[in-house]
């Protein structure tokens, strides 16, 4: 049985704010992404109304769809991008946006063990099956985690690698490599239904208030829902120092 029951030496003080802070930077750049992406990607015709995508703070994105990888490269972005993009542009911005939470969760895990553990059970619920296994199963888990995290080395398959105290050498070579070949899978695909993918623009651009106004609310819904509930990341980051701080902090207040 994997043994997560152990914390490395205690970080500095500052780490799980950092830490916090940089989630939370994530996250706004993520839902910043689904909000305005009408504007970076659509192919608008000429005489389309695209008026709301001059509004200020919206407009730094209208026809960029490499600013919008870099707030969110999620695989339906990586193709809505590839059809627009210069190979070595979109394959830098999506390595780098793809690969920035990855180090935060692999030290979370690394740093906090089985707690950390514990705190993403809160967090990715429909992970509890992994979890159960990678407790029970050990060693058998980690070299399941080598593959894992070339294929998907997503939120919680870093946070994994580091309660497996994984080498970051090893971590680090697994997820830039699965990380390229992911943007260089959607790329192809992108290219290979070019016309289709077009198409689409296309309409989005023909509507692209309707879309921007859309996704817009659908963005704030959701934030609400997770915020009120206290669920997902953006619950779980504000139980972050609750699960993985000191709990000696506070005593002499």
């Amino acid at each position: 049985m994997t043994d997560t029951s152990t914390m490395t030496a205690p970080p500095p003080r500052w780490f799980l704010p950092a830490v916090g802070a940089a989630i939370i930077v994530l996250i706004a750049a993520n839902n910043l992404g689904n909000a305005v992406w009408p504007c970076a990607v659509a192919i608008a015709e000429a005489g389309s109304d695209s008026s709301i995508c001059s509004w200020p703070g919206v407009s730094w994105f209208d026809r960029n769809p490499l600013r919008l990888l870099g707030l969110n490269s999620s695989n339906r972005f990586l193709l809505a991008t590839s059809v627009s993009t210069d190979w070595l542009a979109y394959t830098l911005v999506a390595l780098v946006r793809l690969m920035a939470p990855d180090p935060l969760f692999y030290l979370l895990g690394f740093v906090y063990r089985g707690r950390a553990l514990n705190w993403a059970r809160r967090v990715f619920p429909g992970m509890d099956q992994a979890f159960d296994q990678f407790e029970s199963q050990g060693g058998a888990t980690r070299r399941v985690l080598d593959g894992a995290v070339f294929i998907a080395p997503n939120n919680p398959v870093c946070l994994l690698a580091g309660v497996a105290a994984m080498p970051w050498r090893r971590f680090l070579t697994l997820a830039i490599s699965g990380t390229l070949a992911r943007i260089a899978l959607m790329r192809g695909i992108g290219l290979a239904f070019q016309d289709q993918i077009e198409d689409v623009l296309e309409l989005v651009g023909q509507y692209q208030r309707w879309f921007t106004l859309g996704s817009v609310a659908l963005v704030g819904a959701y934030l609400v829902y997770q915020v009120v509930g206290r669920k997902g990341l953006v619950g779980g980051v504000e139980h972050l120092d609750d699960d993985l701080g000191d709990p000696r902090d506070g005593r002499d207040d």
